[in-house]
């Protein structure tokens, strides 16, 4: 496992990977730390995350990190390529992120399909001040609750409901859209736990895996969540009512959360805009402000902004937060916050150590449920 040494400036982390094709050695081994290893690239100069070879076909990267950090990573053995020469083009960077692999001598980490750029799995680098994450392990002696996929005309949500001796026809509703991702991830188990600790009442879930039969990932995905026509009419047309009538859940917008990662975190903000007499509370994490829309009616981050610096009569509640590693995307959300707060909204931001990596949003979205239910 990665060692961790106490320094004045950070902590030093060592990782170490020993060839496994010795037929066809790698030429370097990356170290791809989420929005980290990515900005290095963006900037022109991968050589602080290039591993030393070592004898016996190993290698080891050694570097000083800051103490707060929380990164989702793979060591990328490139075998025909050099990344010691000049920087690699789009084509030949998506190969190297798609040799990523986990680091193996790590257990827990990233399930396949949640890491852009590789569909395999990933491992979690969590430094000794990295937020805490208290309720994201599944814990054995806690209800799991119950997950059921349903098909709204060409839409999928997965709709979870708590296993609980507490009974009500008013349950809180916490939606969010990459629903397919939070399963694969075990989100439920993190809902279970916020239940069981007591710090937030028994409430319902739902996962939107898919949008008017788009897929969640590619440009059918960045249609969905941009397009007001897609996404709005599904949630405020189809999906509410829906909810409404077939779940024991409330109608009361201050306990009706929607919740979005990057682009998800746009249409939510969005939603809320339109319709604040239906959403109260937004999650946006990692949302995407900087978005800059385009020429078929697609929406853009500005759009949403401005929308919130008009008048309103119900002021709508937002836990948002952003990674200290994304950029114009972070000061985009610093932007939107600003907003939100002169016009009389209830906004909290937070940044947080890393970047655009669901290693980070699995927590926050448990915090972001706190703050808006408890």
């Amino acid at each position: 496992m990665p060692h961790l040494e106490n320094l004045t400036s950070g902590h030093e982390v060592t990782l170490r990977w020993v060839e496994t094709d010795p037929t066809h050695p790698a030429v370097d081994v990356l170290v791809r730390l989420v929005a980290l290893t990515d900005d290095a690239q963006e900037a022109g100069n991968l050589s602080h995350f290039l591993m030393v070879p070592g004898p016996g076909g190993s290698w080891a990267w050694t570097s000083k990190l800051p103490a707060d950090l929380r990164t989702a990573y793979q060591l990328c053995p490139v075998r025909d390529l050099s990344l010691r020469t000049p920087k690699p083009d789009e084509d030949q960077w998506l190969q190297v992120l798609a040799a990523g692999v986990p680091d193996p001598h790590i257990s827990a980490g990233l399930p396949p399909g949640t890491l852009w750029g590789n569909p395999g799995p990933a491992s979690i680098l969590e430094l000794p001040a990295a937020l805490p994450q208290p309720w994201a392990a599944r814990r054995p002696d806690v209800r799991r609750g119950q997950l059921t996929r349903i098909e709204l005309d060409d839409s999928v949500i997965q709709v979870w409901t708590p296993d609980t001796d507490r009974r009500s026809a008013d349950l809180p509703l916490v939606i969010s859209f990459d629903g397919s991702s939070w399963v694969r991830l075990d989100i439920t188990a993190t809902f279970a736990n916020l239940i069981a600790d007591g710090v937030v009442p028994p409430f319902v879930a739902v996962l939107v895996e898919s949008i008017n039969g788009s897929a969640e990932r590619g440009p059918e995905r960045v249609r969905s969540l941009t397009h007001p026509d897609q996404f709005v009419e599904f949630v405020l047309g189809d999906l509410l009512p829906y909810l409404r009538t077939a779940y024991p859940v409330t109608d009361e917008p201050s306990r009706t959360v929607l919740a979005g990662q990057s682009l998800g975190g746009l249409a939510a903000a969005h939603v809320a805009a339109v319709a604040p007499d239906q959403i109260g509370w937004v999650i946006g994490q990692s949302a995407a402000m900087w978005w800059p829309g385009d020429d078929t009616g697609g929406l853009s981050g500005a759009t949403v902004i401005a929308a919130y610096e008009e008048p309103t009569a119900r002021p709508t509640r937002f836990y948002l937060e952003a990674g200290s590693e994304e950029g114009e995307l972070l000061k985009a959300n610093h932007r939107f916050h600003d907003v939100l707060t002169k016009r009389g909204h209830a906004a909290s931001f937070r940044e947080y150590r890393g970047g655009h990596d669901y290693a980070c949003w699995r927590g926050g979205l448990a915090d972001g449920i706190i703050a808006a239910l408890h």
